[in-house]
This record gives C-alpha cells, sequence and structure tokens, in this order.
C-alpha cells in the first residue's frame, strides 16, 4: 500500500479592526438670565436683560471648532391666545420679549437667537457668551395695582457641533417680577371758585369748580378740604366735594379710604353754599374780594 499525503499550503491573514468611532457629547448650558425687578404705572417699558452660557466641547477631533447653540424662549406660565403674561391670582399683565427679530411668544418654530461657540483648534474646551433681550410692557394696560405680577420662562433650545456629534442643552430660567404700585394724582386742579351773593338774599347761594383725580386701578383712596368752611366780606360759606355741580353729596373723607381708582381720570367738584340772610361787609357795592385759601388734600 502506498502512503499518499496532501499538503495545501496557506498563509495566515490577520485584519486589525479599527475600534468603533467614538461618539463625542457636546453641551451648551444656560448659566443665568439677568433683568432686574421693573415697576408699571401705565406708561411704556422697555429695558435690556443679559442671557449668558457656555457650550463645552469634548475635543476637537470629535467635536469640530464650533458648536452652533439656537437658545429659545418658552411661552411661561401664563401664555394665552398668543401673548406672553406675568400674573398674580386671576390678573394679567401682558408683555414681550425679544432678542433681534426672534423669540415672539415662545410657540412658533425657529424662533430662536443662533449663537456660535468657535474654539481655537488645540485650545480649550469650554467658551462662555452672552447676549441681550429686550423685555417691553405697553403702555395703557391700567391692570389692577398694588400687586406684583410674576412669570417664569424656560430659557432653553438645542445646540449641533461641527461634525454634527450628539449635543444636549442644559435649561435655564429667566424670573419676571414687575411691581404695579398704586398711584394717584390730580390731573387736572381746582379753578377759581366764583360765589355771587346780596346781602340779605331769601335763599342760598351756591358757585362751583371742578378738578379730576386719576388712582390707577384698585387704588383706595380719599379727598379732604381743609379749611371746609371760609369767611369773605362778612359772608360765611361752607365747602363740599360732590361727584356733579352743586350737588348736596358730600364724599370728603379723614378717616376712611371711601374711594377706589379705576386706572382714568374722573372729575370731581367743589361745591360751595352759603346761607340765605346774611348781611355781609360791602360798604359800597358791588364788592369783589378773594377769600381764604383752601387746600384740597388726596391721600392713597
Amino acid at each position: 500500500m502506498t502512503l499518499s499525503r496532501v499538503r495545501i499550503a496557506f498563509a495566515a491573514v490577520f485584519v486589525l479592526l479599527a475600534p468603533p468611532a467614538a461618539h463625542a457629547i457636546g453641551n451648551c448650558s444656560i448659566g443665568s438670565v439677568t433683568l432686574g425687578n421693573q415697576t408699571y404705572i401705565n406708561a411704556a417699558v422697555s429695558v435690556t436683560g443679559t442671557v449668558n452660557y457656555t457650550c463645552t466641547r469634548t475635543s476637537n477631533g470629535a467635536d469640530g471648532d464650533t458648536i452652533t447653540f439656537n437658545v429659545a424662549a418658552q411661552p411661561g406660565l401664563f401664555y394665552n391666545a398668543g401673548t406672553r403674561n406675568a400674573g398674580i391670582g386671576s390678573n394679567r399683565l401682558p408683555y414681550g420679549l425679544a432678542a433681534g427679530a426672534a423669540w415672539g411668544n415662545g410657540t412658533t418654530a425657529g424662533n430662536v437667537r443662533t449663537v456660535t461657540a468657535s474654539f481655537p483648534i488645540g485650545g480649550i474646551s469650554s467658551v462662555t457668551g452672552s447676549f441681550p433681550f429686550t423685555f417691553t410692557i405697553a403702555a395703557s394696560q391700567n391692570v389692577p395695582g398694588g400687586l406684583t405680577y410674576l412669570d417664569t420662562v424656560a430659557i432653553d433650545g438645542a445646540c449641533t457641533t461641527a461634525k454634527t456629534s450628539t449635543c444636549s442643552v442644559t435649561a435655564g430660567a429667566l424670573v419676571v417680577s414687575v411691581d404695579v404700585p398704586f398711584t394717584c394724582t390730580i390731573a387736572s386742579p381746582p379753578g377759581t371758585l366764583n360765589l355771587a351773593y346780596t346781602s340779605f338774599q331769601l335763599g342760598t347761594a351756591a358757585g362751583t369748580t371742578s378738578f379730576t383725580a386719576n388712582c390707577s386701578n384698585g387704588a383706595p383712596y380719599r379727598m379732604s378740604l381743609s379749611p371746609a368752611t371760609g369767611t369773605v366780606l362778612g359772608i360765611t360759606y361752607a365747602l363740599k366735594l360732590g361727584t356733579s355741580a352743586n350737588s348736596a353729596t358730600d364724599v370728603s373723607s379723614k378717616t376712611t379710604y371711601n374711594l377706589a381708582g379705576t386706572g382714568t381720570a374722573t372729575t370731581y367738584y367743589i361745591n360751595a353754599t352759603a346761607a340765605a340772610a346774611q348781611t355781609g361787609a360791602c360798604a359800597a357795592p358791588p364788592c369783589t374780594q378773594l377769600g381764604p385759601a383752601h387746600s384740597l388734600l388726596l391721600e392713597y
């Protein structure tokens, strides 16, 4: 028997496989959002705040040299019908936010402020930056006063790296605080009160002058005259505050806040009366003389 052998030559081949590509993680975070407390007295408000942010890369090889951060402002706690609102209880104060031409009411996609974090090659791994935004309130909102209106708006968005690796966002918050104090003014002061009188006349003499007071919506207030009586040319007269000319009603008060503001000017009247049958002291009629000064006091 013959032994046959079959020899097959082969070469060993080793394939070195590269490990899976690393998935770098970029991040942009909102560090702080600054906007001071505001005061609103029915005049337009327009102030500037600041958004501070930090973007971080894991490495230049993984993330490239830029991160694009699209910063958004969400609608807030009291958004309604396309409008941002600060609120307290059931009361609302509309306001606006703008960062350039962006942000709007917080519900429209694409309303973002875009910032770019650029990293030097082989340099640092974190870049900080900031950008301004504008906070506005329109004039003549006439909301109830004596209150502080609040809102909290999430500031977030989305980021992308130059090599489109994963990028996450850490949100921050904008805190809105608006004080609406009670205010009162004498919008137009009273004029001269003319009181005509004839000695020993049979009926009561009367005169009036008007003024306007404007107190903020819901503001409790009171008004009074000092002194409330006077004498001129021997004729004694009395003064009252009314809501109509020559009214016998007196809304004066020094003890209780009996009036409430509406946010619009209200007309009041200073009504004077002089009782009948007074002699007077006019030696050569007709006589004209200014009486003593009187003060109108408005308290709120």
